[in-house]
């Protein structure tokens, strides 16, 4: 999740603080706006007056058009960051593979090049790495990362073009990189402000990952006709398939039976639970799909509907249940760098939340997570 030194947007646009939601300031028009459609008062601010120099700022008559100017920036500060991304091959556990490493980041580079932001993004989430691995320089790193992702975000509104064939590669890896840094800022948070604080983070990144997946998306026939193609249908294979094992089906069943959610509500939730359940099946060693063992845990913010994500913003209890077992599955990937404890963590936030009422339908989660420390 993006964050300045301050908790709230003080800059942010009009829409963005009628809905309460953190802007990211970007011009000329800020990301949410951009992913929900909505007109942004920076768009017409800029339209209806002059621009004027500001001594906390570099000064720029228009917003960088070309690579060349876009690039101009990169310095050798950030060559600790190259040279992380470039050498480290666990930043992307969560994800598929694009090759070997080596080949596939160096492909993403490449990319870069022609598509400043995913060059930026791509060193922003290296910064984010770095300020895992150095606890004594993180306050520098994450700086850095804030800065250089909140750059690529500007520069993909700026460059917001038709998508075709010549940037559809580089907005899928865009969406990727940052959808990685999202997930990483938001399950490695630990503050004060308990679950309300942690579904406010995740909904935004689960919002702003499904509206960069779903500029790609609209690029799926040009993709597959890319080097793309063998991880899309690979990763499409996977999602798409019938669940095969019983991890939900207790919860499931009672979310069939319940009258207490309206339709909509219950066929989010059963959607939810259905790649959930996919999720647990490539855990297992027998999966075709054992080597995206971990991918579910990536890909389920922007598989869930909308109308799940919504029900999670008001804390609406079936919900949270569901979102109890993918804390269980998260709890799998506990040695991923960016999870950790934020499955247990997060499972007993949502348990002291629900309380007894709702004891029976977290059994499953509770005793899979406490039956994993001995």
């Amino acid at each position: 999740m993006l964050r300045r030194s301050h908790k709230k947007s003080r800059g942010g646009c009009i829409p963005c603080k009628r809905r309460h939601v953190k802007c990211d300031e970007c011009r000329p028009t800020c990301l949410l706006c951009t992913m929900s459609n909505r007109d942004c008062s920076f768009a017409s601010d800029a339209k209806g007056s002059p621009q004027t120099s500001s001594p906390a700022a570099p000064t720029t008559s228009s917003p960088p058009s070309s690579s060349a100017n876009a690039l101009e920036e990169i310095n050798l500060k950030h060559m600790e960051l190259l040279i992380h991304l470039t050498t480290t091959n666990e930043m992307f556990n969560l994800g598929d593979d694009i090759g070997p490493y080596p080949t596939g980041i160096a492909f993403a580079l490449k990319r870069g090049l022609d598509s400043p932001y995913l060059l930026y993004a791509s060193l922003a989430f290296s910064a984010r790495h770095l300020a895992y691995l150095h606890p004594e320089r993180s306050a520098e790193f994450m700086h850095q990362a804030v800065t250089l992702q909140t750059r690529a975000l500007a520069l993909f509104n700026v460059d917001k073009l038709r998508v075709d064939r010549s940037n559809c590669v580089a907005i899928l890896l865009f969406s990727a990189v940052v959808g990685h840094h999202l997930l990483a800022d938001t399950l490695m948070e630990r503050s004060q402000d308990g679950l309300s604080g942690f579904l406010k983070r995740y909904v935004h990144c689960a919002r702003t990952h499904r509206g960069l997946y779903s500029i790609m998306m609209t690029a799926q026939p040009l993709l597959m006709g890319t080097e793309l193609e063998p991880v899309l249908s690979r990763s499409i294979s996977f999602t798409s398939q019938d669940p095969k094992g019983m991890h939900c089906q207790t919860f499931r069943d009672w979310i069939m039976q319940t009258y207490s959610t309206t339709r909509e509500e219950r066929e989010a939730c059963l959607c939810a639970i259905r790649y959930l359940q996919l999720g647990f099946d490539a855990l297992s060693p027998s999966s075709r799909h054992y080597s995206m063992q971990y991918q579910m845990l990536f890909l389920w913010s922007v598989l869930v509907p909308p109308e799940f994500i919504a029900m999670l913003t008001v804390k609406q209890p079936f919900a949270l249940v569901v979102l109890a077992y993918y804390a269980l599955l998260l709890h799998h990937g506990r040695h991923m760098w960016q999870v950790g404890g934020a499955g247990e963590y997060l499972f007993g936030m949502i348990e002291g939340y629900l309380g007894s009422p709702f004891v029976d339908w977290l059994e499953y989660p509770r005793a899979a997570i406490r039956g994993s420390r001995h």
